[in-house]
């Protein structure tokens, strides 16, 4: 077992070194552009994920046509965190003009549990004359309160922030450490493409999406053992990571974004503790079952579902209420009812007027 872990901790390790030098060769193709001449103007988005998961990838497609659609005359520079370097912020910096957008990517980034949130305090303050726009995100810090005191700081002192917020508890949240940014509650952007695609496949058996990381809550063992106490339906188990190289997402994000959303449109019931696993159900017209993660975004999150969605979305307080929704959900074919493009008409139409 100990010899296993290792090899894949060099396996792990190998990948990232192979997606830095991919990016290393990004930045320098990227900054060439930066400073060339350009009639268009622009919109740099910071952020766009560099590993696997699906969930972000997908909000990084989603954002991309958002802008595409709202802003078609601008040119979109995307980073990830290995491309945003001094030298491509240096280059941004002496190359911007009134009209250029800056744009913060969406996500779990304004929180101690990851690293990304000192990059984004770094673009911030090398931008206080320019109006910065922050996607969705959800704002949990759990231990670094000087962390905590140090972005609240940052983020206040620009004083021309849009921060949007995905849940309630973040929204509040911001509203005590972020007092001096203007905060929008918003739905994450993946939530746009709900009710937009149909899927006509016979459909059978239940797909677990469960994470596999310090976010879960229930171990794996219970989850197997909840997988067993459910048979004879076969079940499944997935995740919003994929095996694929972030190269080859990232070249055929749409395509590979489908593959996996077909992937859930071909069961009648979800179970999941991921967030993202939650919205793939919902786009593929799936009924889900949502299960606790540590941190308030499931719980929090869910609520965002109007009640016309009925019992397409419902929150399994524990395994064995999971386990009873399951068995009544799989007979109901609710599956055979399309649900509406809700957020797209009330939340993503609108975006641009209120920013």
């Amino acid at each position: 077992m100990k010899k296993k872990n290792i090899i894949l901790r060099i396996k792990n390790r190998l990948k990232q070194y192979r997606t830095q030098i991919f990016c290393f060769y990004d930045t320098i193709l990227m900054n060439k552009k930066i400073k060339s001449k350009h009639n268009k103007n622009r919109i740099y988005i910071f952020g766009s994920p560099n590993q696997v998961n699906l969930g972000d990838q997908a909000q990084t497609y989603c954002i991309e046509r958002w802008l595409k659609s709202n802003y078609p005359n601008h040119e979109l520079f995307i980073f990830t965190y290995f491309t945003i370097t001094n030298t491509i912020l240096k280059s941004i910096r002496n190359t911007i003009n009134r009209n250029d957008l800056i744009i913060i990517h969406s996500g779990y980034h304004i929180t101690d549990l990851y690293n990304l949130i000192d990059k984004y305090c770094k673009i911030i303050e090398l931008f206080p004359d320019f109006p910065i726009k922050i996607f969705p995100q959800t704002i949990n810090f759990e231990k670094d309160k000087e962390k905590e005191k140090y972005v609240s700081n940052v983020f206040n002192k620009h004083g021309n922030i849009t921060l949007m917020c995905r849940d309630e508890i973040s929204y509040k949240k911001a509203e005590i450490i972020f007092n001096n940014c203007k905060l929008l509650l918003y739905p994450d952007i993946v939530t746009s493409l709900i009710g937009k695609i149909k899927y006509n496949f016979p459909r059978k058996g239940i797909l677990f999406c469960m994470r596999n990381d310090k976010e879960a809550y229930y171990s794996s063992e219970a989850i197997d053992k909840l997988r067993a106490k459910l048979s004879p339906i076969p079940t499944k188990l997935t995740d919003t990571d994929s095996k694929l190289f972030y190269r080859k997402i990232q070249k055929n994000r749409e395509q590979v974004l489908n593959n996996k959303f077909k992937e859930f449109a071909n069961y009648k019931v979800v179970i999941t503790d991921r967030y993202h696993g939650t919205i793939f159900a919902l786009i593929a017209n799936t009924p889900v079952i949502v299960l606790s993660s540590k941190d308030h975004k499931l719980s929090s999150g869910v609520k965002w579902f109007p009640k016309d969605f009925g019992h397409f979305v419902t929150f399994a307080n524990s395994l064995e209420e999971a386990y009873s929704l399951a068995k009544q959900l799989y007979q109901e074919n609710l599956h055979k009812n399309q649900l509406p493009d809700y957020f797209q008409s009330n939340y993503y139409s609108i975006l641009k007027e209120k920013l």
